[in-house]
């Protein structure tokens, strides 16, 4: 991997270089994916424009799902001037969203904008933008979305004034379409959805996905959980910023290598944030680094062979492991969402993760037989 080098040109003429040692995007062999809020884009004319120009070019992501466009002139203007990339950019309202992809690594099969009709406007103040696309021959759905903000926390079932009963309503149908319409493609749902995925169960607009871990992943739920240094939002400090992924993009994600982090740009500007929230935005981005590759569908199959079952899962308790031949000696790897090796079990047929102590949260377990990985499952303790 490379080291990447952002020169900004401050509105004072100060320039300066940068290593972002840390910052490791932009690599030939990776699908590289962020979603920025660059609010109001282009907030401080040819200076945000410029500031903007130079990051994605230093990071050279493969996709950025953008919101907060407010000049969509503006952002034809600034993408004719960024080699190697090309932009798709919509107007709602006031307001718009859109995709800049790297023209060499991402071939669009579509590009379309849903839920567009009267009846949806209330739940989707911006129409979500759906960039159907290929990256090394693998399709990928991406749906960029800009919630309604704001609100007090609370949900007010039937209220369609209630800004948190409009988000939880937008989040069901996004649901629901991606299951009717995407259920085997590899779904990537991202944005600045302007809630929180650590709410109570009865105040999360979100708990349809939270509901379902055996189909949807919340990508960013290690940023969520968290210290709040890493949030995508530090102006009221909290994370907005989310990237829900399909199951079947999850042993990808959880390839060794494979990442989600925020980006702090500010770093790179020599009064820090207030000269990034000056002249760029007010959110952080939230970049997702994926290893494609076809172990994930090798593992699909071996899974039908061997007709393990894990349950209940979620699970306030213990939980079960079984293969179909009571037979077979397995190892079981259970890792916590930061890495931490939580458990490593032989079994023979079946087993019993018992939760004693352990803390609530995700964690994922690797069944082994003999070398195979036969199979990669998300668990979600309650």
């Amino acid at each position: 991997m490379k080291h990447l080098f952002i020169l900004f040109l401050l509105i004072s003429t100060n320039a300066y270089n940068q290593n972002l040692s840390n910052l490791q995007f932009g690599t030939d062999s990776t699908l590289d994916i962020m979603t920025w809020n660059i609010e109001f884009f282009p907030k401080a004319g040819q200076s945000t424009i410029d500031s903007v120009s130079k990051i994605i070019q230093a990071l050279e992501m493969d996709v950025i799902a953008v919101q907060e466009i407010e000049d969509t002139n503006a952002f034809r203007t600034m993408m004719l001037g960024i080699p190697g990339y090309d932009g798709f950019a919509r107007l709602n309202y006031y307001i718009g969203m859109g995709f800049i992809y790297k023209t060499s690594s991402i071939q669009i099969n579509a590009l379309y904008e849903i839920f567009t009709t009267q009846q949806y406007w209330n739940y989707f103040p911006r129409a979500p933008i759906i960039m159907d696309m290929n990256y090394m021959n693998e399709r990928y759905i991406l749906i960029v979305n800009h919630l309604k903000c704001c609100g007090d926390g609370f949900i007010e079932s039937g209220n369609t004034d209630d800004e948190e009963y409009r988000r939880l309503q937008a989040i069901l149908l996004l649901k629901d379409y991606v299951d009717t319409y995407f259920p085997s493609e590899k779904t990537i749902i991202l944005g600045d959805l302007n809630d929180l995925i650590t709410d109570q169960a009865n105040t999360n607009v979100f708990q349809a996905i939270l509901n379902d871990p055996s189909n949807y992943s919340f990508a960013d739920s290690s940023i969520a959980v968290g210290p709040s240094s890493n949030w995508s939002y530090p102006t009221w400090p909290s994370h907005l910023d989310h990237i829900i992924i399909t199951n079947e993009l999850f042993y990808e994600t959880q390839n060794n290598g494979s990442y989600v982090q925020t980006l702090k740009l500010e770093s790179e500007f020599a009064s820090g944030w207030s000269s990034y929230d000056a002249f760029v935005s007010d959110h952080r981005p939230v970049a997702m680094k994926i290893f494609p590759d076809l172990i994930g569908e090798q593992i699909e199959l071996i899974d039908d062979i061997y007709n393990i079952t894990i349950y209940p899962n979620p699970s306030n308790g213990n939980v079960n492991f079984t293969l179909g031949n009571p037979t077979d000696e397995c190892t079981i790897l259970i890792h916590s969402a930061n890495g931490m090796l939580i458990a490593d079990a032989k079994c023979t047929g079946k087993f019993t993760w018992e939760k004693q102590q352990t803390v609530p949260g995700v964690y994922y377990a690797t069944l082994i037989v003999g070398n195979t990985i036969i199979k990669h499952q998300r668990i979600v303790l309650l």
